[in-house]
């Protein structure tokens, strides 16, 4: 870990950030809502599996705007930072679904 690293965990658990303790891992997709409409951003509901090492894995619904051509899919893995201590607390990379 980088000294910036330690020194940005440190003040996220004096500020009592849910994500303090999160570490590496990854979310799978297991279920996502349909565009509906013309507009191009729209929200798209999800349930994902969220996986990490040390972390029981854990199904956590959220949501994200995007488009529609980055459209989240069934199956799709992103990289995301778990909390240890409250694994329903993620931190996905959407910007992924561009990749």
């Amino acid at each position: 870990m980088s000294e910036i690293d330690d020194i940005t965990h440190q003040l996220e658990k004096l500020l009592a950030d849910p994500m303090a303790d999160a570490v590496s891992g990854h979310i799978t997709i297991v279920a996502a809502s349909a565009p509906t409409g013309r507009s191009r951003y729209q929200e798209c509901a999800l349930e994902v599996i969220a996986r990490a090492p040390g972390v029981p894995d854990t199904t956590v619904h959220t949501a994200v705007v995007t488009s529609r051509k980055y459209w989240p899919t069934v199956g799709a893995v992103l990289p995301a930072r778990v909390s240890v201590s409250a694994p329903e607390n993620i931190d996905v990379d959407w910007d992924a679904l561009a990749r």
